[in-house]
């Protein structure tokens, strides 16, 4: 009993020693300093580890995404790059710097522009008519296709153009001028158009040599139901519905319902199927039989007709010579597919629905062969109806997601009024020749170079030692005080050819890191163009020039 009480008092003992010598420890802070410090201190390093700048890493990428750079840059990347591989793996001349005057800058002040094709990226042309912008738009387009002597391409990408002409007329019309890249052999040129002009786009384009028509003809297995919804015209309905668009909406929800539980796809005759079950007034299926003719028009006839839900319908005689096959959307390098709908027979708005399913059907292929999407006289179809706006959004939204689509984006216009949020995504905005106040307003509300926010910034070449340690191009000095004024008079002073050029992220330059900063002296900094503007000059065409004015010499 008494030992097992000394016991008790030993271990009471050295309870009381152990909680004296941990509130010593405690009291003298180095139990602090121990254990919850180290603990501290090794998140501390995590976390750091984590917030840390990889400038190596991290300015390689960013320098592979610049959509536009200079020689300098170039250089100076190869120079430094691992292994000897140049982060540009596929870029092409664009323009050169004339930002000092109407005369390129001499050799040792490397005046040329270039486009990474590599990186996707979104551009915005605009300016008047004879400026230069499809100009612009068919050297992009020589960059991304063909290789030539003003371009580095070892993988040439797939192009789209959609271009539509308003005064196209049943024995006349012009051919988009990006079909002029056909005078290269290594671009095959195809062009899809409506049925309801075939003859006349045939006539048009013979003069071209490698350029093929065919009748714009669209599959069953190419439609789903938003598609369906596009080409039916329900969603420019504005207000509300009539009843027998409703019912469309009702049966292609119900067959929407039934492809999810059976894992089959949208069938057309079904869609019809249904469609014939309904009971509609004679007064609701006139506008519907019309409806269905223009969907049909641009679909495969077999397969159109398949099943025929207007039993008193007498097809024409004249409609017998059709394409019995789709158009393949399968990417190919180097092939450029030109979506010309001008034609009397189709409308604007019309034009746009089918641009937004062509759009869809060529992004949705197999994106190992990169992809440019251009728009062509952009203003002659993008108004402000509700199938316009569909495109649009379209547009938007393959630019947010341009970088997972493997996508290059460019839009010409004469009106940078046409969508300010194009303007807003785009990473390069090229500025020809206008001469309206209203565009300039425009320009000023959505770019940074162009704003009430954007001064008259130092070059970069005056920050440190007298410019001796900036490499690269000068932005264009502009007058701070009233630099609306001055950025419009250059506007309207452009010859043609020469644009204002708009890049936040474009790198034109290399200056010298600060010698205060010891561990990275001697290390080169890349300079962007951030709010600042290049006055440039577009360089020649490499394939022929369809966009020369006729004149009545």
């Amino acid at each position: 009993m008494g030992a097992y009480t000394m016991s008790s008092y030993r271990h009471s003992g050295d309870e009381e020693s152990s909680t004296d010598t941990s509130e010593s420890d405690y009291s003298s802070g180095s139990e602090l300093e121990r254990t919850p410090s180290e603990v501290e201190d090794s998140d501390y390093e995590a976390h750091i580890d984590l917030l840390e700048v990889t400038s190596a890493n991290d300015e390689a990428s960013e320098v592979e995404t610049a959509p536009i750079f200079t020689n300098a840059v170039r250089l100076h990347t190869q120079q430094v790059s691992a292994q000897g591989k140049a982060p540009f793996g596929q870029y092409g001349l664009l323009a050169g710097d004339v930002s000092n005057g109407s005369a390129l800058t001499t050799r040792k002040q490397d005046p040329r522009i270039f486009y990474n094709i590599a990186a996707p990226s979104s551009a915005f042309i605009c300016g008047s008519q004879g400026s230069g912008k499809s100009h612009s738009l068919s050297c992009m387009l020589e960059n991304c296709l063909t290789s030539s002597v003003a371009n580095v391409l070892p993988r040439p990408l797939t192009g789209i153009v959609f271009h539509y002409d308003a005064f196209a007329s049943d024995t006349g019309g012009s051919p988009c001028e990006a079909a002029h890249l056909s005078s290269s052999a290594d671009v095959k040129v195809r062009v899809l158009c409506p049925p309801t002009n075939i003859g006349n786009i045939r006539r048009i384009y013979s003069r071209l040599q490698n350029v093929t028509v065919e009748e714009l003809r669209i599959k069953e297995s190419d439609l789903d139901t938003s598609r369906m919804l596009e080409m039916m015209a329900v969603k420019s309905t504005k207000g509300g519905m009539p009843l027998y668009l409703n019912v469309i909406v009702r049966i292609l929800r119900d067959l929407r319902i039934h492809q999810q539980r059976t894992g089959t796809r949208f069938s057309y005759s079904l869609f019809k199927q249904e469609l014939a079950k309904e009971e509609l007034t004679d007064a609701q299926l006139g506008p519907l039989q019309q409806r269905l003719d223009t969907l049909e028009s641009f679909m495969v006839k077999n397969e159109a007709r398949a099943y025929d839900m207007f039993k008193n319908r007498k097809d024409s005689k004249l409609m017998t010579s059709s394409r019995a096959k789709g158009n393949n959307w399968a990417p190919q390098p180097g092939q450029l597919t030109i979506v010309d709908l001008s034609c009397p027979c189709v409308t604007a708005e019309a034009a746009c629905s089918l641009f937004n399913i062509c759009l869809h059907l060529f992004l949705e292929q197999n994106s190992q062969i990169g992809r440019v999407v251009a728009l062509d006289e952009a203003h002659k179809y993008m108004t402000d109806s509700p199938e316009c706006q569909a495109l649009t959004e379209a547009l938007l939204a393959t630019i947010r997601l341009q970088r997972h689509l493997g996508a290059r984006i460019i839009i010409s216009t004469q009106e940078p009024t046409i969508s300010p949020k194009l303007l807003d995504l785009c990473s390069v905005t090229i500025v020809h020749r206008f001469t309206s106040p209203d565009w300039l307003d425009t320009l000023k509300k959505h770019l940074a170079g162009a704003s009430a926010f954007s001064t008259s910034a130092d070059s970069p070449e005056d920050s440190d030692d007298d410019g001796r340690s900036y490499v690269g191009i000068q932005p264009l000095k502009l007058n701070g005080d009233d630099l609306a004024k001055d950025l419009f008079s250059k506007i309207v002073a452009l010859r043609t050819g020469e644009a204002l050029m708009f890049a936040p992220s474009a790198i034109i330059g290399l200056k010298s890191r600060e010698a205060a900063q010891d561990s990275g002296k001697g290390r080169k900094i890349m300079v962007r163009l951030g709010n600042g503007v290049l006055k440039v000059r577009v360089r020649k065409r490499v394939t022929k020039d369809g966009g020369r004015s006729i004149m009545a010499n």
